[in-house]
């Protein structure tokens, strides 16, 4: 099992970030911010001597249908522990900084949400698609995304070595 920040480290998060939210009680808590106090978050947490997260594990979203969430894993090498950054994002028009000035390695990890969820991460190098084509159209990993209908392909029977159109 993965141990993650203690309670006393959560306090002195939230002295430094008092907008940051957490559960305390949570054996696995995630610390809530804003998207504008994202970057600076990451930055005290890599900083600081009493936090050292100098890893990004990952970073991925999750939709909930009324609001998209990024999430961001963080590892401390020093203290062999975890936490879990959370931002809330409009469903409408989704966007956060991005946080490749904090951690470079996260540069290919937003593409790829943002060719699949569809989440703008302002301030990104190099924001464009990076599973799919530039013409495809939409993010096929929102719950709002409709695939277009495949085209009509004719069926085809095959009798004595010969190919007919099954109407």
């Amino acid at each position: 099992m993965k141990d993650y920040i203690g309670a006393p480290l959560l306090a002195a998060l939230q002295q430094a970030f008092p907008s940051a939210e957490y559960d305390s009680e949570a054996a696995q808590p995630a610390v809530f911010v804003p998207a504008a106090e994202l970057t600076a978050l990451l930055t005290f947490l890599r900083d600081d001597g009493r936090f050292g997260f100098a890893r990004l594990e990952n970073l991925t979203a999750v939709d909930y249908k009324t609001y998209f969430e990024m999430v961001y894993h963080l590892f401390a090498w020093g203290a062999n522990t975890w936490i879990t950054v959370k931002v809330k994002l409009d469903h409408e028009a989704p966007s956060v900084p991005s946080v490749t000035g904090v951690f470079p390695g996260a540069a290919f990890e937003e593409r790829e949400v943002y060719d699949l969820m569809g989440i703008e991460f302002s301030g990104h190098p190099d924001l464009r698609r990076i599973l799919l084509a530039e013409d495809f159209t939409g993010h096929p990993l929102r719950k709002d995304y409709r695939q277009a209908a495949p085209p009509k392909v004719p069926r085809l029977r095959r009798e004595g070595g010969r190919v007919y159109a099954a109407d």
